[in-house]
């Protein structure tokens, strides 16, 4: 979904960008909350992928339980809360199961959990915790932050890496990673509470690791990486399309909202986007060939473009942002 301006300020100080042409004015977080309730949160509390099969996710609960607290919507909190640990919570553990699908029975046929999904879960319990004053939902989201440590985080020679699943992300001879899913502001609230060093380890190698994952034509990041396990060499995962595309556009967004807005992998999207100065966005680049999507980026994309270039210029957030309203689906 398009951004909001308290995200955007998270880039820096006050300023205006009008590239690309923003789709409409900016609004307050609390209109584009409202708008997200009314279109994608159903009134238990499930928010819904409109745009897939009307099925939920770890991710889009943790996000909209974020974006809740951040509007200081308690009870719509709750619901989404409530709705998520019926649904998605795993037996064995604090993590979530990935997908929730109205159309399978029974809803949940995977019981893995995205990690991503589990780290915005957990960082809203937190902020919501220490905003209203609810030991209980710390206990929960520093329970969460533990679950992920022991099932997602994996030790490769000097490293430390963030899997993107507690399963099918690493065998005998690859690890495979979705460096998007590295959430710095994320990290940094959960090892302030948790007081783990390792929180403040996997931001620091995820970090280098975007300096080295670099492709094609603008040396941007995969949105899926490999590792081989003997080697320690990077390569862009096989059987995932060779792209800088859905997945690692939130990769600028995370960077510039993490305080590292001069960061390599910033700069190479920004020069990536500005290439089109004059034209629409693409939606993706492929590195074979760097070929271009034919067709063009959607709202979202445009937001963390302005908010990327703004950033790395040092000219903080964009003073217009495309609006919720201009999103065509979840």
């Amino acid at each position: 979904m398009p951004l909001s301006r308290r995200t955007a300020l998270a880039g820096g100080a006050a300023g205006a960008l009008a590239w690309p042409e923003p789709a409409g004015a900016l609004g307050s977080d609390e209109q584009d909350w409202a708008e997200f309730r009314q279109r994608f949160l159903l009134p238990e509390g499930r928010v819904v992928d409109t745009g897939n099969r009307n099925v939920s996710h770890s991710e889009g609960q943790g996000w909209a339980l974020l974006a809740a607290q951040r509007a200081n919507d308690q009870p719509s909190f709750n619901r989404i809360l409530s709705w998520t640990l019926a649904n998605l919570r795993r037996p064995s553990d604090s993590l979530h199961a990935w997908r929730w699908a109205p159309d399978s029975t029974p809803p949940v046929t995977d019981i893995n959990n995205a990690s991503d999904g589990d780290l915005f879960i957990a960082w809203a319990l937190v902020e919501a915790a220490e905003r209203w004053n609810q030991p209980e939902l710390m206990r929960r989201g520093l329970a969460i932050a533990r679950d992920l440590q022991r099932a997602c985080f994996f030790n490769l020679g000097r490293r430390w890496f963030f899997l993107p699943g507690a399963y099918g992300f690493r065998n005998a001879s690859r690890v495979v990673l979705n460096l998007s899913y590295y959430a710095l502001p994320a990290f940094h609230a959960l090892g302030r509470l948790t007081r783990d060093a390792a929180w403040t380890r996997i931001e620091a190698d995820g970090l280098a690791l975007l300096q080295e994952a670099r492709y094609g034509r603008w040396g941007l990041p995969p949105d899926w990486l490999e590792i081989d396990l003997q080697t320690e060499r990077l390569s862009v995962a096989r059987n995932w399309p060779p792209r800088f595309s859905f997945d690692a556009v939130r990769i600028p967004l995370y960077l510039c909202w993490g305080g590292s807005a001069r960061h390599v992998a910033v700069q190479a999207s920004v020069e990536f986007w500005m290439h089109m100065e004059g034209r629409p966005i693409p939606a993706w680049t492929d590195f074979r060939g760097d070929q271009l999507a034919p067709y063009p980026a959607n709202a979202g994309i445009a937001s963390v473009a302005q908010l990327a270039r703004a950033a790395r210029e040092g000219r903080g957030a964009p003073g217009l942002m495309p609006r919720l309203s201009a999103a065509t689906d979840y």
